[in-house]
């Protein structure tokens, strides 16, 4: 009878652990934060983050299904020359974390939720922030660039690079970058995750960008 239940028991995890999929995306890998370097090029514009209209996306899986939203960007600034990005950084409003698929009591408890101690501790840490350290051109379906930068959550600085088409005009500049995965733990958001032997939440979560930058 006990050999029965260890079975059931070690089917009930790995079924938890299959039916918990990660969102779609290519997954990046967090590594140390790389060295910024100050751009001394003459002729470079800097354009300003419109908060107005762009956005960093998000999107959160557990077996019982998955939650999404976004989060706006407090500031920033895209810095270009001869064409190309050289430099960049913009910030992240933690606090104006928004679930998109929730309304009413359940919406506000998993923004609380979101923003406590078991997530982003956002009244800790009131915004993160991305520190573009490099752009190549690449070729790519939908996408014209590989961006990689020091992104910052709850203090902890990590480099990740993830793919995004990039238009640039001369009034201005505007980048998005398809959905992509980070691992959460990196940057010591554990509840509920593998890492405590949990798994209920996946530990993957995906991320994309809608930027636009105008002089």
């Amino acid at each position: 009878m006990k050999s029965i239940v260890k079975v059931f028991g070690f089917a009930a995890l790995a079924f938890a652990a299959t039916s918990c999929s990660a969102p779609e995306g290519k997954e990046t890998k967090a590594g140390e934060a790389k060295e910024v370097v100050e751009t001394t090029t003459q002729d470079v514009k800097t354009f300003e983050i419109s908060t107005s209209t762009s956005k960093m996306n998000w999107v959160g899986t557990k077996p019982a299904g998955e939650h999404s939203g976004f989060l706006n960007l407090k500031e920033g600034n895209l810095m270009v020359s001869e064409g190309t990005i050289q430099a960049g950084t913009f910030v992240l409003d933690m606090g104006s974390i928004t679930c998109t698929d929730l309304e009413g009591e359940k919406k506000d408890n998993l923004e609380g939720h979101l923003k406590n101690g078991d997530f982003f501790e956002v009244e800790k840490f009131p915004t993160g922030e991305f520190q573009i350290t490099e752009v190549k051109a690449v070729a790519g379906e939908g996408t014209s660039h590989e961006i990689t930068g020091n992104l910052t959550l709850k203090g902890i600085t990590k480099s990740v690079t993830f793919a995004a088409n990039v238009e640039i005009s001369d009034s201005g500049v505007k980048a998005t970058a398809p959905q992509f995965l980070i691992d959460r733990t990196e940057w010591e958001i554990l509840y509920k995750s593998s890492k405590l032997g949990d798994m209920a939440i996946n530990d993957k979560m995906g991320i994309s960008l809608e930027l636009e930058a105008k002089l």
